[in-house]
This record gives structure tokens, sequence and C-alpha cells, in this order.
């Protein structure tokens, strides 16, 4: 009988980002795939939660997790075929991590934060009365960032509202900067209107 060699993978999943808010549904799709199928989990870490270079199925950011494991290698057809039918999971790749060593896979184990922010985040959904993927303030069946307004303290100017809607800006190179200024068009004071 021909024996069938194991071996080390690294897998990106890309999640649509109302899995923030239900972090540990994820992961436990991604814990439930791999051990059903006998793979055995290195490490695990959450990348983050990302603006996509183009929407994929309407999603503007997406949520990325990061796995290294090992599996037979006629598993990871099983594999790849069950992350892809997932409802949950938008993008992955799968790739054999014959570049890595299992030291530095083990260095990139983030598993523990992983559980720890997933246990907070659904303990403070349980907290505010909302049902993991949804803000306090949209219906219930409304994805999370969908909804109601983001709560402001009374005592807030309103530079602290736009301060809290707008988009962090992207930092510019300071030679970009210096010659954007440069050559920018000097804008006139406009005159003062004078009251009749």
């Amino acid at each position: 009988m021909r024996q069938v060699p194991v071996c080390n993978y690294e897998a990106m999943f890309l999640f649509p980002q109302s899995v923030s808010a239900d972090l540990k549904s994820g992961v436990d799709l991604i814990k439930d795939v791999l051990s059903k199928n006998g793979a055995t989990i290195i490490a695990m870490k959450k990348w983050g939660d990302r603006p996509l270079a183009y929407p994929i199925l309407k999603q503007k950011r997406g949520l990325y997790i990061l796995v290294f494991f090992s599996v037979s290698t006629d598993k990871l057809g099983e594999i790849e075929r069950a992350f892809n039918l997932s409802e949950l999971v938008i993008r992955q790749l799968l790739l054999r991590a014959d570049h890595l060593t299992i030291e530095e896979m083990v260095n990139a184990e983030g598993q523990a934060d992983l559980t720890i922010e997933a246990n907070l985040r659904a303990a403070a959904a349980n907290e505010a009365g909302t049902t993991p993927g949804t803000t306090a303030g949209a219906p219930a069946g409304a994805p999370a960032g969908q909804g109601g307004a983001a709560p402001v303290s009374a005592g807030a100017s309103s530079n602290a509202q736009s301060a809290q809607a707008a988009p962090a800006a992207l930092p510019v190179p300071a030679a970009q900067s210096a010659a954007a200024v440069a050559t920018a068009p000097a804008v006139a004071a406009a005159p003062a209107v004078a009251a009749r």
C-alpha cells in the first residue's frame, strides 16, 4: 500500500467584515473543517480587518485569517472544497509551506489572542443586547456597520463628530506632499460682503 505524505500548508482565509463582530464563527469554521479532514493546526493568526482592492460579493472590507497546518496530501482537495462551499468564506488560498520551518510557523502563533478576542466580542454583544454581527442601533437582520448612528456624547463638539465619521487619512510621503503644496494654485480670500 502506498504511503501518503504529510506536508505543511499555509492558508489565507478572507471573511466578510460582518465576521469581525462574530469572530468565533469564522475561527470555529476553520477549526472544524481542518479537524474533520485530519489536519493538525500549527498556528492561526488574525491579520486584521482591511479594505479590499475591489469589491468582492458587494463587500468592500474583509477580515483576513492566516493558518498554518499539516495534513496528508490526499485530504487537501476535500479541505479546499469545504471552504469553497462555505457561505462564510469569501476567498481562500492554500499553499504548500516548504519555504517555512516549523519554528517560523509556531512563531506566527496568534490563536490564543484570536480566541480571547472572539470571546470578548461575544461578551460585548451579549451585554449590548445584540446578536453578534449586528450593531446596537441596527435591526436584528442588518449586518454590522449598517443601521443606527454611532453614539456621541452630549458634550462632544461638531469637530469630534466629524472626526469620528471621517475615515483616517493615508500617510503621504514628504516629497509628494511638498510637491503638491508647491504646485497647488493659490486660493484668494473671498471679499467680504457688506451688510446693507
